[in-house]
């Protein structure tokens, strides 16, 4: 009885999973290229919300310089684009889908660091950027990184950004020859406050409003809102720091991170990079 209680059970099991999607019973994080191939899917975690690597155009398809990346994998894979999913979501979830296997790839302008590492694998860093100070465009008390104290200052929920205004130990201090954070030399001055948001628009959109004095974004996302606010805002010339990209993949997943370097020195052989860098950066080299 006991034996087919289980077999049932079982049975039921399955017959849920296929009902609440297949994927929701599979775990992706030991999934290599050719598991993925037999799955028959590439799922990839992103937040559409950091134009020009990801957002909504006008018809609601996420698009940008990562997802024509993450398409150009899938047709690696032998893929189609429907066979490409890409899943939006908040920034701070998006390193999580992949450690707990609900995605493949984690694409959406991640900056890499000792802590992150802790929980997620890299694939070699694929695009350099810069943490960039917007102000208001009238503002003259504001003029590099350290003028930041006392004053009010927001970024996207779970970026850099946002957690250099927080003097997070993992981002906002020198470090020492064993990657250790020194915490008598900051980069930055401390803001009086530190305000998450859901989007950077969203954090510019309180400095336009007087709700912050300052905001820290990625250098080309902050390009692409301060165009919004024209004349409203400005983003000062020196940086608080530059960083690196990269692609991440569930911890321990050697296979499918080799595989993205492969695929990604592909792609430059090929011109495939290039022509992707001259769609969204006219040409600026990665």
């Amino acid at each position: 009885m006991k034996k087919k209680i289980i077999v049932t059970l079982a049975v039921v099991l399955a017959v849920v999973c296929l009902a609440a999607s297949f994927a929701a019973c599979v775990d992706m994080t030991t999934m290599g290229p050719d598991e993925i191939k037999d799955y028959g899917t590439l799922v990839i975690a992103t937040n559409a919300e950091f134009e020009p690597f990801e957002y909504f155009d006008g018809e609601g398809n996420i698009i940008g310089w990562d997802m024509d990346i993450a398409r150009e994998l899938g047709r690696m894979l032998g893929l189609d684009e429907d066979h490409v999913k890409i899943n939006h979501m908040e920034f701070d979830s998006v390193l999580s889908a992949v450690a707990s296997g609900s995605a493949h790839i984690a694409m959406a302008g991640i900056s890499r660091n000792a802590e992150r590492d802790k929980t997620v694998d890299f694939s070699d860093d694929v695009f350099d950027s810069s943490q960039m100070i917007i102000v208001r465009a009238d503002n003259t008390d504001i003029q590099d990184a350290f003028d930041l104290e006392g004053k009010r200052v927001g970024g996207q929920n779970g970026t850099v950004g946002l957690q250099l205004a927080q003097m997070s130990e993992d981002w906002a201090y020198e470090l020492d020859e064993d990657g250790n954070p020194i915490l008598d030399k900051p980069i930055l001055g401390k803001p009086s406050s530190a305000n998450g948001y859901l989007s950077g628009a969203l954090a510019v959109e309180a400095l336009v409003n007087g709700q912050l004095d300052a905001v820290i974004l990625d250098k080309y996302p902050a390009q692409a809102i301060a165009e919004n606010y024209s004349g409203r805002v400005k983003i000062l010339e020196t940086s608080v720091f530059d960083d690196a990209y990269a692609f991440a993949v569930a911890e321990g997943n050697k296979a499918l991170a080799d595989w993205i370097n492969s695929a990604i020195a592909e792609m430059k052989e090929s011109g495939f990079w290039q022509k992707n860098m001259d769609k969204y950066f006219g040409g600026t080299e990665e």
